[in-house]
Formats: structure tokens, sequence, C-alpha cells
């Protein structure tokens, strides 16, 4: 789930994103509207809450409404809950909350989500997988550790069954030619797009197989979207699938064999020579 939390008072609700990151959100912290309000125009939260102590709440979700009416909202507020009702009519609302909510508030405002459908559970759990196996087993990872001094610092995100999506700004620092990102680095992005992928159902796996297509230039400057999708599996070995999109059209994709190791001790050892290549044969075939 992705939360954004709009406040300036970010010091003192640490509790707050504390208690949703714990259930497995990501809360993305925005000190006033006019940041938030852009970061609007390109992408979509499961949930907002704007801190109404520090700014006409109103007005601000009048505005997120006009671009994105399905946005569900919550407020902090200590408005009594008849001045609340009044001030939010019209809005939408899911709720109020407390000046400096704590976990207790969480799960009723998480049902609600859920009950609106706003939640899918089955996503919700392949993310807290995610997570936890990144962690563990790619904690310094240099596509998505957030901290990693040169890191691409890709967040991905469960967004279906067998999918996951991250996004990645492209900057010049990255660049190869001019004007346009590296191969390496674009063949890094899709390659952990499709380690995501096998994360998020619990499976930790090595590339053994990596072919990317190059079909136009990945440009600088220009965000981009990486999308990852499990295809199938074949005893130990994975079928993976990922794109790099820019401006609506596919800029790279790859196709990768991932070879599954152990989670609970030492990783299994991969073929070598013939065997190998009777492993990877097996896996090609399509089911019948």
């Amino acid at each position: 789930m992705n939360v954004a939390l709009v406040t300036a008072r970010e010091g003192a609700l640490m509790a707050l994103p504390d208690g949703l990151e714990r259930r497995s959100a990501r809360v993305e912290i925005f000190a006033d509207a006019w940041s938030f309000l852009q970061a609007a125009r390109r992408k979509a939260w499961e949930l907002v809450i704007v801190d109404g102590l520090n700014q006409p709440f109103r007005d601000l979700i009048e505005r997120l409404l006009n671009i994105d009416a399905r946005a569900n909202t919550a407020v902090l507020t200590e408005l009594a809950p008849e001045a609340f009702h009044h001030a939010s009519e019209g809005l939408g609302v899911l709720c109020s909350l407390t000046a400096a909510p704590g976990e207790a508030e969480l799960a009723p405002l998480l049902e609600r989500l859920q009950a609106l459908g706003a939640l899918d559970p089955g996503i919700e759990t392949a993310q807290g997988r995610l997570d936890t196996l990144k962690n563990r087993l790619h904690a310094h990872c240099v596509v998505c550790w957030d901290r990693h001094p040169f890191g691409l610092k890709v967040d991905f995100r469960v967004t279906g069954e067998h999918t996951v999506e991250g996004a990645f700004g492209c900057g010049k620092s990255y660049e190869g030619f001019g004007n346009v990102v590296h191969g390496g680095i674009v063949s890094s992005l899709l390659d952990g797009a499709m380690a995501s992928c096998l994360l998020a159902k619990g499976i930790a796996a090595y590339t053994v197989d990596l072919r990317v297509r190059f079909r136009g230039a990945v440009e600088t400057g220009l965000p981009a979207t990486i999308r990852g999708e499990w295809l199938r599996g074949e005893g130990p070995v994975h079928l993976v699938h990922a794109t790099i999109e820019q401006g609506g059209k596919v800029r790279a994709s790859a196709r990768a064999k991932f070879f599954e190791g152990n989670l609970g001790g030492p990783g299994q050892a991969l073929p070598r020579g013939a065997g190998l290549r009777a492993l990877l044969n097996h896996a090609r075939r399509r089911p019948a």
C-alpha cells in the first residue's frame, strides 16, 4: 500500500508512518501542499493523509480530487466530530484522525480501505514478502537499496498476482552516449524488476540467462516505468519478463531464467555442463 502524508510536523508524527510501515505500507511525506500536488499529477496513492493542523485541508483535498477523483483521504484534526463533518462535507473523507494518531487508530482506517476495495489482501501479502526478503537477502542491492550512495534506488511495488512495477528518474549521471541511459544500467533495472517478481512470490533465485532487447533509446531526463512479470516455473527454473517504458512506449525488454535457491540455508547447487543445458532446455518448453 502506498500512502502520502502531507504535513510540516514530520518529527511529531513519526509514530504514524512507523505504524503504517509495520503493516507493509510505503509512506511518502510531503512538507507542503505544492510539492504534494505536483507529485499527485504523476502518481496515485491508496491513501492520502492530510494534516489539518498546519494547512487548510479542504482546499488541498478539493485540488487533489480535481486531479484524481477516486483519491481516498483522511485528515488529522482537533475539530470536534460535528464541526469536522461540517468542514469536510462533500469531500468524501474516509475519517478523521487525532492530531497525533497511534497504531490503535490505523486498524479501523485500513479496514475501511479494504471494504472499499482499495486494498487487495493478496497484493498486500505479496508486498510484505517482497519487502521482507529484499531486506534479508538484498539489503545493499545496487538497484533497490534506497540508501546506496551510487545506486538506482528503485522501489518495486507489487501490482498483481505475478507483476511488479517501479519508477526510475533516468538522471544524467547514468548516461552512456549523450542523453541516453547506459545499456548496463538498463539491463540492471530489468534484472531487478524480474528478481523482485520472484521475491514477491517468496522465491530467492539468481539469474542464469538474461536476454535484453533494446527497442529504442532510454533517454536521460525522462522518467521511466519498469515492469516485471513472472511467466512460469519449471522445477527450480523460473521464466520472467520485464520492460522499461518512457512516454508510453517500450524502450527495452528482457527475458530471463532464474535458478531457485534455498531460503532456509545455502543456495542449492547449479548444475554444470550438459546438466545445466538440459535444465534450461526443459524450462524453455511451453506447457502442452
